[in-house]
């Protein structure tokens, strides 16, 4: 199979002749800046570094390197640095929301420092603030040529990834987390009124993204985290009732765009809502956050295998960083008897950190592909 054939065969649920895997070909499952270089450098590979998200210092993967590693993705992806921002110093900055980041010190990622919203106590306050324009070309600039061209290759799975596409999660940026949180219990109108601009937001910005590329893409990405570690960041009821609603507006939205396949992202123990995610459109979820709380790759497979593919699933808070090369085929050949032979992409639980020794990543990559299957 090709490479192509090999992914569209697993998300369609039927058995590829190897898993396929995925490195770079959406910003929740590429790499830290960081290990980028140092992986660049293991492979004998000298390329510019080319910046995917600002805030969480994560790059974008060379073709040379996915070629080497024999990645089966290609990511086309919509530059959302390329966002106004406002500089405060060397190390912080205001995005175009009006969030505030800064860098700590020896920090490798920025971290959220102010919340425009914030403060805001009643309704009314909030049509006071300008939402950012949605329509910024700059970030959208060759990504139409690098899509046709992929597409007319028909080599590799072409992913499309226009970064940061939540509703849940930028809302609560605005807000404040705890806010937020507070807002989908006891200041309901507070909450809607951000969720339904969020919303016309990214709505807005899928729309100009999609009329560039998505008759090109097998694939598009929207990540939007629900849950923790140890379970969901809110009540299955206040889900359904507060943000489902908005998805499902919103993956309706883009699938009357593309005929890609929707792989959605959310960290974190979110067994409980898997079935609403699939009743409301999603074919594909990322990133199987193994060392979550009840996120069993065997009792997923089992449970809503027929219904679901899974794209992830190899350890990043231990083995990837602290194994040794044998400790990663193990849990590469674990996850992949677990979640194959059909509707799984083989990758790491979100992005590769820092912290992973390029060697174990090349081992992550050897293990893959050692297994075949028909």
């Amino acid at each position: 199979m090709t490479s192509k054939e090999r992914v569209l065969a697993a998300i369609n649920h039927k058995t590829p002749d190897r898993l396929p895997c995925d490195l770079g070909g959406t910003s929740c499952s590429t790499i830290a800046c960081t290990g980028y270089e140092a992986l660049k450098k293991h492979l004998g590979i000298d390329k510019p570094p080319k910046l995917m998200m600002r805030e969480f210092q994560i790059a974008c993967v060379d073709d040379e390197v996915l070629d080497i590693l024999g990645v089966d993705t290609r990511s086309v992806v919509g530059m959302p640095h390329y966002f106004p921002i406002t500089p405060i110093d060397e190390n912080s900055y205001y995005d175009n929301f009006g969030i505030k980041f800064r860098m700590p010190e020896n920090g490798l990622y920025y971290d959220q420092e102010e919340h425009p919203l914030a403060s805001v106590e009643e309704l009314e306050e909030l049509r006071d603030y300008e939402w950012p324009d949605p329509f910024v070309p700059k970030t959208i600039e060759g990504i139409k040529e690098r899509a046709k061209k992929l597409y007319d290759e028909n080599k590799y799975a072409v992913i499309g990834d226009y970064v940061n596409t939540g509703i849940f999660e930028p809302s609560h940026y605005l807000r404040g987390f705890e806010n937020f949180l507070v807002d989908l219990m006891v200041n309901k109108d507070i909450a809607h009124f951000i969720m339904e601009n969020m919303l016309k937001f990214q709505m807005g910005r899928m729309e100009y993204f999609l009329n560039e590329v998505g008759e090109y893409l097998d694939i598009v990405f929207v990540g939007d985290d629900l849950a923790s570690s140890q379970s969901l960041l809110i009540h299955p009821d206040v889900y359904r009732e507060m943000v489902k609603p908005y998805h499902k507006k919103y993956f309706e939205f883009i699938k009357s765009k593309t005929n890609a396949k929707l792989l959605y992202h959310s960290c974190g123990s979110i067994v409980d809502l898997i079935d609403d995610l699939i009743e409301i459109g999603v074919d594909i979820l990322n990133p199987i956050q193994v060392s979550a709380s009840g996120m069993d790759t065997k009792m997923l497979k089992e449970r809503f295998g027929d219904r679901i593919a899974f794209w992830g699933g190899i350890d990043t808070t231990n083995i990837l960083p602290n194994g040794t090369k044998e400790e990663v085929q193990i849990e590469v050949n674990k996850r992949m008897n677990d979640l194959g032979p059909s509707g799984y992409v083989a990758a790491a639980v979100h992005d590769i950190q820092a912290d992973v020794k390029p060697e174990n990543i090349v081992a992550m990559f050897e293990a893959i592909h050692k297994k075949h299957l028909a």
